[in-house]
């Protein structure tokens, strides 16, 4: 069980810090949706951080520190903003801009083993979140 819970922790990750994406591409400079998407992204930070706390002692320290340092929320905020949701840079952004808010809610709402289970692996607006931050 304890390594179910531990790749599950570790997929978690892999969501919140999908934000980052190496590849930089111009964007529209939005003051309004960095405000917004900013506090956004500190609730899921703070949201899954908030998951994680009761699974730390599980892992490994070095990926428990280091996984703590990731959900800080500087950190967090520090690697959205290379992100392309945050510059905005990409195909149909008010459509990605409705689903980051809707995966945002889902989120929030969820309960941590829903979390855990990878609901936001099949939440549709969840899905569209991570593919626009890879394209």
């Amino acid at each position: 069980m304890k390594t179910f819970t531990r790749l599950n922790i570790v997929l978690m990750f892999v969501f919140v810090f999908s934000f980052a994406d190496c590849k930089k591409k111009a964007g529209i400079d939005s003051i309004e949706w960095k405000d917004e998407s900013l506090k956004l992204t500190a609730e899921i930070c703070e949201k899954y951080r908030k998951c994680s706390e009761k699974n730390w002692s599980e892992l490994p320290e070095k990926t428990r520190e280091l996984a703590k340092s990731r959900l800080d929320e500087a950190n967090c905020q520090k690697e959205f903003r290379q992100s392309n949701l945050y510059r905005l840079a990409g195909d149909d952004i008010p459509k990605t801009m409705d689903a980051y808010r809707n995966c945002h809610k889902e989120i929030i709402k969820s309960n941590c083993e829903d979390l855990q289970a990878g609901l936001v692996d099949i939440n549709v607006d969840c899905k569209l979140v991570k593919k626009f931050q890879i394209d």
